[in-house]
């Protein structure tokens, strides 16, 4: 692993929160209060709808936005919910094991859905290091996040990967 966030799993790149929860600071002078901390998550998703907001432009209308405006959160001091069910990730890419991945994070229940075949489930409020799968204690939330997640990849119509004809007929060999 290229860097060590513990007490989070993993590095930069990875399935993990090592490798995808990152600080963000937001800072705007006269408009937001200064040292507020604020424990709800965001996404990158999140900044064009947000900066459509601030500077009163509309969002594109040609495509689907996928994030929400982070300003009436911000400007609440971190009071006010982010109006969404769920953040998404798909990574359909073989870049290293276990392979490509999508992840649905609900609430305190985060689900990684890894295409060769593995799915994983962590309560990120008790075990933020993601030591402990719980797909099998808790299959009610595996099998709802599962199909919250398939919804999504279809909604967007996500490429979703596939094998690689070529690579199966070397690996008999």
């Amino acid at each position: 692993v290229p860097t060590d966030n513990s007490p989070l799993r993993s590095g930069k790149g990875y399935a993990y929160e090592g490798g995808i929860r990152v600080p963000a600071i937001v800072s705007w002078p006269g408009v937001l209060p200064a040292g507020v901390e604020s424990d709800q998550p965001i996404s990158s998703v999140d900044y064009l709808p947000t900066i459509c907001e601030a500077t009163n432009t509309g969002l594109p209308n040609d495509r689907a936005i996928d994030g929400v405006s982070l300003l009436p959160h911000l400007k609440s001091s971190g009071k006010k919910r982010l109006d969404r069910q769920a953040i998404f990730w798909h990574f359909p890419h073989d870049r290293h094991a276990p392979g490509p991945y999508s992840i649905v994070r609900s609430g305190k229940w985060k689900l990684i859905r890894w295409y060769e075949g593995q799915v994983e489930l962590y309560n990120l409020e008790n075990d933020l290091g993601e030591t402990n799968n719980l797909v099998r204690e808790e299959s009610e939330k595996a099998a709802e996040l599962d199909a919250m997640l398939s919804k999504e990849l279809a909604r967007i119509g996500a490429k979703l990967p596939r094998p690689n004809p070529a690579f199966a007929n070397n690996a008999k060999k």
